[in-house]
């Protein structure tokens, strides 16, 4: 962790101004008071949006900070010409550029595979009727019972 207190931060407006960070600390400036911090503590008085706002007021100037250190803590340009001032120096981003090398590119031809069809030996095929049975009458056996009056129900007179 970059523990060096190597950002300076200055009140340029005619009040005295609080900032807050995300893990509550209180930072107090008078009328044109200074205050070193780290960037880290910075980043995170950044990441506070009551204390933002006081940066976007044009309340606070930072200085003795790079811009790419404040691009990499999420800021836009505009954030930061305003957040610098007078402290505000373009950075200049040279790239590369290189020039398209033609590559060749060689088809490969996926191998197609043919599918023979097997090779059917017919033999000759004697079809003999099918000669079919009926169906044989299954007979049930049941059991009858023989019906008797019952002699019990009836009343001799």
């Amino acid at each position: 962790m970059n523990s060096e207190r190597t950002v300076v931060l200055e009140n340029i407006s005619t009040q005295p101004v609080g900032l807050k960070d995300t893990q509550n600390r209180m930072y107090r400036f008078g009328v044109g008071g200074k205050i070193r911090i780290s960037e880290v503590s910075l980043q995170d008085i950044l990441d506070y949006p009551a204390s933002k706002i006081i940066f976007n007021e044009g309340m606070i100037r930072i200085s003795n900070i790079d811009v790419e250190a404040l691009y990499k803590m999420g800021l836009t340009e505009d954030e930061i010409k305003k957040y610098l001032g007078s402290n505000y120096k373009a950075v200049v981003i040279t790239e590369t550029i290189e020039e398209p090398v033609e590559e060749t590119i060689i088809p490969i031809e996926e191998p197609t595979v043919v599918e023979e069809e097997p090779i059917i030996e017919e033999e000759s095929v004697i079809e003999e009727p099918v000669i079919k049975e009926a169906p044989k009458k299954t007979t049930r056996k049941t059991t009858k019972k023989s019906t008797t009056r019952k002699s019990s129900s009836r009343k001799k007179k």
